[in-house]
């Protein structure tokens, strides 16, 4: 069994030329029309709702969203459950928010397999189901994969790494997803089809295919935002070739906005602003009755699901916290009655060990934003969020506080006993930092509420955030003493952070400082026993150092606190056996392969081992 001795470190313009949301290429012949019905859920990553055109962006380059808008009902007031990938995309595809399906990160969460799926219901009632994801932070393993015929999640791997560290993030463009989303409806003939497809775009960093780079030379977001556009519109015009236009059903939406600066936030995942949490939401199908409208009442993404089931004539879910918006969308009613829509931000707690927070979207065009010091605002005079009205309207925080708590025990309570949490790889997490996440790895959910008033208020941690990104990014560029010196600061600040005590004994791993390394990592660890990648990481450098019975050590440390990890065993295995025990390597294996039967590494090095024994 070979291994290397390093250390490893994640419109309407539009519609008049086609006659329908989108239409044929001219020199391509459109078929007969389809008489099936086809559902198609656009959700476009990091997607700001204010950078379209048809939210009152200029020369925004976004012609065919606006035309879906144009031609169908448009939420003005739609809102995100959480400013994160995957636990955004669970509430769209489940109907529930976080609390009712318990997906709180990325990365370290699965969707439990009791929730009901939106694309489970269309499966059971004919329909042909595909996702076609372009990131793998959606990857099939973390459950959203359930009631899909086909989840295309195949995204190339980038193959640059500094000892083990992956500092190239893997993605697929919108137009080679759109691409294999409409191959696939291409076989399906006559067959009624559900289908979602994930845009990356506009997600950090920024780099708009070069059309768009040279039509927004100094706006690289919104060449991006340009390029999702151009990507719906492939897909749109793909589907109507197709002979599929006359009965599309399209929504079209966002996982999260993005901070842009915006309260100190460059990118996502912390705050509850409406710059991150404000999303677009566009329904279009006039063959099911949507008629073109802007609504204003507060809408979520947990709306979408019982939305579509009820648009397409079929049974509703029924447990979900989600409202179904059909009669608006139909101009058959008002909204759903409601205290208003509310969504979490987990990550300053499980990544940082800070307070989280929650925010209530309410009618009356306010946003209060729970965490250790309340915040009030009114979005309709202040969109910005620059004046706080939490102290001069006490009583209106007490009474939305309240308002809130209801709705989050009442998606409580919908929440499967199983928990969503997961164990997550080494290489799962060092590719979700290099997409920008903090993605520190620690496995407990915290015990606490999730607003801690005792606990630290991730607002007082703004210039924090913004210099441990920075340290992650230099370390990614192979700057390391510009690393080494952001991270010395930030340990001032918070010396008893695991999570980032470990991330600065990873830069200086790859700073060739082994020794201190250790220091921190050990470090880490007295603060947090339990810290199962920690242990992983001390094993290899002990490993590396060949202290072969510490190594050992540390890697059974790991495995007993993280046992669903492979990366431990693999690890033991590879030591056990340069040391002549082979049995117990092959033990190690044998277990790895139970974890992770898909890994075809683990059997060839099961079958190495085996053939030493026999000679």
């Amino acid at each position: 069994m070979k291994r290397t001795r390093v250390v490893a470190v994640a419109v309407v313009m539009l519609l008049t030329r086609c006659g329908s949301p989108g239409g044929a290429p001219p020199d391509a012949p459109a078929r007969t029309t389809i008489d099936a019905p086809t559902v198609l859920v656009i959700s476009i990553d990091t997607l700001r709702a204010d950078r379209l055109g048809c939210y009152g962006k200029a020369n925004a380059g976004t012609p065919q969203i606006d035309a879906l808008a144009a031609g169908g009902a448009r939420f003005d007031a739609a809102e995100t459950t959480a400013p994160l990938t995957l636990p955004a995309h669970s509430s769209l595809l489940t109907g529930r928010s976080l609390p009712a399906h318990g997906v709180f990160n990325n990365g370290t969460f699965h969707l439990p397999e009791t929730i009901p799926t939106l694309a489970e219901s269309f499966q059971r009632n004919g329909y042909a189901t595909g996702a076609f994801v372009s990131s793998p932070v959606l990857a099939a393993r973390y459950g959203l994969n359930r009631g899909f015929d086909r989840y295309d999640d195949q995204i190339p791997k980038q193959p640059a790494q500094q000892q083990g560290l992956v500092v190239h993030y893997d993605e697929r463009s919108g137009r080679d997803t759109a691409t294999r989303a409409i191959a696939w409806v291409d076989g399906l003939g006559n067959k009624p089809a559900m289908l979602w497809v994930h845009l990356w775009e506009p997600h950090a960093p920024y780099h708009p295919p070069p059309e768009f780079a040279q039509q927004f030379a100094d706006d690289r977001y919104q060449g991006e935002v340009a390029a999702a556009d151009a990507a719906v519109a492939r897909l749109i015009e793909g589907l109507t070739a197709l002979g599929r236009g006359a009965k599309l059903l399209v929504v079209v939406t966002a996982d999260h906005g993005e901070g842009l600066g915006a309260h100190g936030e460059p990118t996502h995942g912390l705050f509850l602003y409406r710059e991150t949490m404000r999303v677009p939401l566009v329904f279009h199908g006039p063959h099911v009755g949507i008629k073109p409208a802007v609504h204003v009442s507060p809408a979520s993404l947990i709306d979408i699901a019982p939305t579509l089931l009820e648009l397409s004539a079929l049974p509703a879910i029924t447990e979900l916290d989600g409202k179904s918006l059909a009669p608006l969308v139909r101009g058959q009613g008002g909204g759903p009655t409601r205290a208003g829509v509310f969504a979490e931000s987990h990550l300053p707690q499980l990544d940082f060990g800070w307070s989280g927070m929650r925010a209530l979207v309410s009618s009356d065009g306010t946003r209060l934003i729970d965490s250790p010091t309340p915040e009030l605002y009114d979005e309709a005079a202040d969109p910005e969020a620059t004046h706080d009205l939490a102290e001069s309207r006490a009583s209106d925080v007490a009474a939305k506080r309240r308002a809130l708590s209801v709705l989050v025990a009442d998606g409580a309570a919908l929440r499967p006993v199983a928990e969503a949490e997961r164990s997550v790889s080494s290489e799962e997490l060092e590719r979700l930092k290099s997409l920008g996440y903090a993605a520190t790895g620690r496995q407990n959910v915290s015990q606490q509420d999730l607003v801690d008033p005792k606990a630290v208020n991730p607002r007082d941690r703004v210039e924090f955030v913004a210099n441990f990104d920075l340290a992650s990014a230099r370390t990614r560029e192979n700057r390391h003493p510009e690393a080494i010196a952001l991270y010395q600061q930030l340990i001032k600040i918070e010396p008893k952070n695991p999570g980032l005590l470990l991330q600065f004994g990873q830069a200086l791993i790859l700073a060739g400082q082994l020794p201190e390394a250790e220091r921190q990592v050990r470090a880490a660890l007295a603060v947090d026993p339990s810290y199962g990648l920690a242990w992983y990481r001390l094993g290899q450098l002990l490993d590396n150092a060949k202290r072969v019975p510490e190594a050992e050590a540390a890697y059974r440390k790991a495995i007993q606190t993280d046992p669903g990890n492979v990366e431990p065993r693999k690890a033991l295995a590879g030591l056990l056996s340069e040391n002549a025990r082979i049995p117990e390597a092959i033990q190690e294996l044998e277990q790895a392969k139970a974890l992770d039967p898909n890994d075809v590494s683990i059997g060839r090095d099961i079958e190495r081992l085996w053939a030493k024994t026999r000679r």
